[in-house]
């Protein structure tokens, strides 16, 4: 019997996170290609991935897989109270955590598991797939304490959207490393950065928030979704982001969104 192969990619292979994708299928995996390259995931040379380490407590490895007609038959099924607050749930089974997104893919994830899986039913929304891939990045980074939230970045630092106003861009930020990681690319954290958030209600000023209030806004706008509220490690990070970053409250109709916005 032939040897099995997969093929890896590592999320900014440049910064040493340990978080990976893993595929068995070169023909699936390439429906994933333009998506994959936009977020930061790099293909890894198989015999090189050979020899790395992969570390129980601190290696996370998502196995993307074509979801079988069960799974994906609960993929598509209504999910009750939570269908009206749109197609993402979150929910428990055992040990584990089970995220959904509807008529897309299901993600199984536990923080004592190396391996998590995605079953994916469609791959044709490329939105949605990049939803599921932050989504799965946010639950990887939360024990090392790099907090993610929609946003795009600009000159001054970066605003907080929601999903489909971030044009599905997401921003993580490292204080340990003194990174700030954007679709555009990799910088470093800035004494002087601005985290503005956006009100429709105030006109043509600028109001500075007070730093339990600018943390009070970054726990709530975490893209991480957890039952047991937000890991220690995350709550810490986001503490250190306001100790650096100054939080302002910014008219909504003034704020003009780039126009380079990268998209798949």
């Amino acid at each position: 019997m032939a040897e099995k192969t997969y093929s890896y990619y590592q999320f900014r292979k440049e910064l040493g996170y340990e978080i990976y994708l893993r595929f068995e299928d070169e023909d699936y995996e390439s429906l994933f290609s333009e998506v994959l390259d936009v977020m930061g995931f790099e293909k890894l040379d198989r015999e090189k991935i050979k020899s790395n380490v992969f570390r129980r407590n601190h290696t996370r490895i998502l196995r993307v897989i074509k979801a079988s007609p069960k799974v994906a038959r609960q993929i598509g099924s209504a999910n009750g109270m939570l269908e009206k607050f749109g197609p993402e749930s979150f929910s428990q089974m055992g040990s584990y955590d089970v995220y959904r997104y509807r008529n897309i893919a299901m993600m199984v994830t536990g923080n004592h598991n190396l391996l998590w899986e995605l079953g994916v039913r469609s791959t044709r929304d490329k939105d949605a797939l990049r939803v599921i891939f932050t989504r799965y990045l946010s639950f990887a980074f939360a024990a090392e304490g790099v907090v993610g939230f929609w946003g795009v970045p600009i000159e001054e630092g970066f605003v907080v959207l929601n999903p489909k106003g971030a044009n599905y861009e997401s921003i993580f930020i490292d204080t340990k490393k003194n990174l700030v990681i954007t679709y555009e690319g990799v910088k470093e954290l800035d004494p002087e950065m601005q985290i503005l958030r956006l009100d429709p209600s105030i006109k043509n000023e600028m109001r500075q928030m007070k730093k339990e209030q600018l943390l009070s806004f970054l726990s709530i706008h975490t893209i991480n979704l957890s039952y047991s509220g937000l890991d220690p490690a995350m709550k810490k990070g986001i503490f250190e982001l306001t100790q650096i970053a100054q939080g302002y409250v910014y008219p909504f109709d003034n704020f003009k969104p780039r126009m380079n916005s990268k998209e798949v």
